[in-house]
């Protein structure tokens, strides 16, 4: 079973649609997938369920009430479910900083055995307990890289956090990136897909994920990318990523 952890301490970067439109591709491929929203924000749980009625959440884990298991909750596609996040999450980070809350989902995924083929971790944007605690349960981590300035910045601590993980986590084999929101039709996002290409190497996906309006329409209808507009560019972006991410869990060591 191979757990990806999306992360980027920035906002903003698609990291959230990328966790459900990956996980979506796949399931729509025959995988069985496994989100697990651990971002207070619960973006990726509105996304995809009704906020509303939820029942059990990713808190009650993190506060030793439950197993992961035990919240896995069907998100109406075939093969694709979700632990769902709750607002109430906040509160975790606020009360316990314990070394148990960090190893949490390292001690729970095991337990799933080979019920999934991938689990996919979505974590908040920021370094702080739940990515750290995603970091040192995952087999692999991608990051979702806009060619602006200021991201790029940003990337030196995180880096160095999954360096820091990594020494805890002798399961964490891989760290991959990819380009988001690029606009072809700028000068600048051009120069700078240039520039991340140049420092990232072969670590930076060829495939990358363009501006479209179809992607963030989809967010609103609560629907994947597939479901809400299949022949958009944003689901064709997603698709070819998809199979370059699968790829790479398949085979990297």
């Amino acid at each position: 079973m191979k757990v990806l952890c999306i992360a980027q301490q920035k906002g903003g970067v698609c990291k959230t649609t990328t966790a459900l439109s990956l996980s979506a591709a796949w399931a729509l491929g025959g995988r069985r997938v496994l989100m697990v929203d651990v971002d207070p924000q619960a973006n990726l749980t509105r996304n995809i369920l009704d906020y509303e009625s939820l029942g059990s959440d990713i808190s009650q884990i993190y506060a030793g009430k439950l197993h992961l298991a035990d919240a896995v909750t069907p998100t109406g596609s075939k093969n694709l479910f979700l632990v769902p996040a709750r607002t109430a999450l906040n509160r975790v980070e606020n009360l316990e900083r314990s070394l148990s809350a960090y190893t949490t989902l390292r001690r729970e995924i095991p337990k799933l055995g080979e019920d999934y083929d991938y689990v996919v971790l979505d974590t908040p944007p920021s370094l702080g307990l739940f990515t750290v605690s995603a970091l040192l349960a995952a087999t692999h981590v991608l990051v979702p890289v806009q060619p602006t300035f200021f991201c790029q910045e940003g990337l030196g601590d995180l880096n160095q956090t999954i360096v820091e993980a990594r020494e805890n986590n002798a399961s964490l084999v891989s760290v991959r990136y990819f380009m988001t929101l690029f606009d072809k039709r700028t000068v600048i996002s051009q120069e700078l897909a240039g520039l991340l290409r140049a420092r990232l190497g072969k670590s930076l996906f060829s495939a990358m994920i363009r501006k479209n309006i179809a992607v963030e329409e989809s967010q609103y209808a609560q629907k994947t990318i597939f479901d809400y507009a299949p022949k958009s560019p944003g689901a064709e972006d997603y698709r070819i990523l998809a199979k370059e991410v699968a790829a790479w869990l398949e085979n990297a060591s």
